[in-house]
């Protein structure tokens, strides 16, 4: 299999496929760097294409692909979403956008559970807009790069976003046997929409980049449950972790988000899980100079993987001489192709595995 714009995109492939079972050699780096002697092109911006004008946003992934070098275990890939809240796009929800802050949200429609049919809606606007988008696409990009697909935020996050946040919290206290049976509908859009992807881009065939940069050979999306700030531990395991279970069974390799400091209370439940390949920790703006490390060790001692954003070489280099956890992974820069290609050279023999 080949792609234009990663020549080694076979060897990089068997990396990952190694990461994943725990055999890698070296550890995963992700290095974008600008092409020698052309001018670089930035990716288009967040939400590009939403107007359904697809021409020039095509056009200008073609130019960033070609401007720039994906070293090491970078995959060439562009992430085609129009918000967030796509997958709550999917089941019917509107999606208002906000120019200045460069995202999208969802406009609630529930009133009452009993009134709606939580479903994949495949006629659906923003579901054919993003058929359209990602096939218009695939038309110019095939064998040059890969298309990521919108992220599924579903589970809570999903009925928060049809529902409302507030309206959903009461919910979960005062009519729990409700959310717990719009959580199954939604779990059943979960598994149509992975494999309309799957039909949609070629994962069986590509593999998939999901929008935190990790490669699987299958299938994968990116999990998440962002409301879970919001509630108790014990709302965690009862509502959540059997969601995400199921979502589990639709994916290969599942590197779950775990975004903010209120979240970190999830993650012994979230550690238990034996379908949980990685975490992807954000501290979030309340988190940030905060020292993590206890939560990072936690995640290491459960043999998960996790992703590490280190621009510093020299640091680089003491962390693979006497690595965490094999399951690290890297995302850093570099200046030009050659230096990149470099560092890691040094790493392979340096890497103790």
């Amino acid at each position: 299999m080949k792609l234009e714009f990663k020549p080694d995109f076979e060897v990089a492939r068997g990396n990952w496929i190694a990461y994943w079972k725990n055999e890698n050699k070296r550890p995963p780096i992700w290095v974008v760097t600008p092409k020698q002697g052309v001018a670089p092109v930035d990716l288009p911006a967040y939400l590009a294409g939403h107007d359904g004008n697809f021409d020039p946003i095509v056009d200008q992934v073609l130019s960033w692909a070609e401007s720039h070098e994906f070293v090491g275990d970078a995959i060439p890939n562009y992430y085609a979403e129009f918000g967030p809240d796509s997958f709550a796009s999917f089941l019917g929800a509107d999606l208002r956008f906000l120019p200045r802050q460069q995202t999208s949200w969802s406009v609630p429609f529930v009133d009452e559970w009993d009134d709606i049919e939580i479903k994949f809606q495949r006629d659906g606007y923003w579901w054919q807009m993003t058929e359209a988008f990602i096939k218009a696409l695939r038309a110019r990009c095939d064998g040059k790069l890969l298309i990521t697909p919108p992220a599924l935020a579903a589970n809570l996050d999903a009925l928060a976003a049809i529902r409302g946040a507030e309206k959903l919290l009461l919910d979960l206290v005062e009519v729990p046997e409700k959310i717990n049976y719009a959580l199954s509908r939604v779990c059943d859009a979960h598994s149509e929409i992975m494999q309309a992807y799957a039909e949609l881009t070629d994962f069986d065939a590509y593999g998939t980049v999901n929008c935190e940069k990790y490669y699987s050979p299958g299938r994968q999306s990116r999990p998440q449950c962002d409301i879970s700030c919001m509630i108790s531990g014990d709302m965690f395991r009862e509502f959540v972790i059997p969601s995400l279970e199921r979502e589990a069974a639709d994916m290969e390799n599942v590197v779950y988000h775990l975004d903010g400091p209120e979240a970190v209370r999830h993650l012994d439940a979230l550690l238990e899980m034996d379908w949980l390949d990685a975490v992807d920790f954000i501290p979030g703006e309340n988190g940030i100079g905060r020292d993590w490390s206890k939560t990072y060790k936690k995640i290491i001692a459960k043999g998960k993987g996790y992703k590490q954003m280190v621009f510093d070489h020299m640091n680089l280099k003491r962390i693979c001489e006497n690595p965490p956890s094999r399951k690290i992974f890297f995302v850093t820069a570099a200046s030009t192709k050659t230096e990149a290609e470099e560092l890691i050279a040094d790493i392979i023999k340096i890497w103790p595995y």
